[in-house]
């Protein structure tokens, strides 16, 4: 069984639970806009809470999307995937969203993007952190100009 993170939208997130040959067991698109922090940890314990115990006890890696997103809907999102994985001694993986620099990502389907993390995961032995790819800088403060003229 593996379990499947994407908080890559700010406004949405997609939590799932795959079998080993990749079918999708579950899969819910969890509205959450600017509140991943408030709702993911809740979401994924109703999830395998109320899935069968011996999905739970059979949870064999995380796949997790890198992004690019939100800075914090991701950070959440993958230091959670981090932390289960580590805590569990089970491999991680990261798929990113298709993205070329200066254009908008390619919205991937959560089913094609699963594909590719199940495919990634069955390579991997043991757990190795994964990064977030946020796809720019950080857009905190808007940026200072050097006015010559006043000098």
């Amino acid at each position: 069984m593996y379990l499947y993170l994407n908080t890559a939208d700010y406004k949405f997130m997609t939590l799932g639970l795959i079998n080993i040959q990749g079918q999708v067991l579950y899969l819910e698109k969890i509205k959450a806009e600017y509140q991943q922090a408030e709702k993911l940890l809740l979401n994924l314990e109703k999830i395998l809470l109320n899935q069968d115990k011996k999905w739970r006890l059979s949870l064999k890696g995380v796949i997790a999307v890198l992004g690019p997103g939100g800075f914090t809907s991701l950070r959440i999102g993958i230091a959670t995937a981090n932390a289960l994985a580590w805590s569990l001694q089970i491999p991680i993986c990261g798929v990113k969203l298709k993205f070329k620099e200066g254009i908008m990502p390619e919205k991937l389907q959560d089913g094609q993007l699963i594909g590719i993390g199940v495919t990634k995961l069955k390579k991997i032995k043991k757990f190795k952190q994964i990064l977030p790819f946020y796809g720019s800088g950080p857009h905190i403060t808007i940026k200072k100009r050097l006015d010559t003229q006043s000098l």
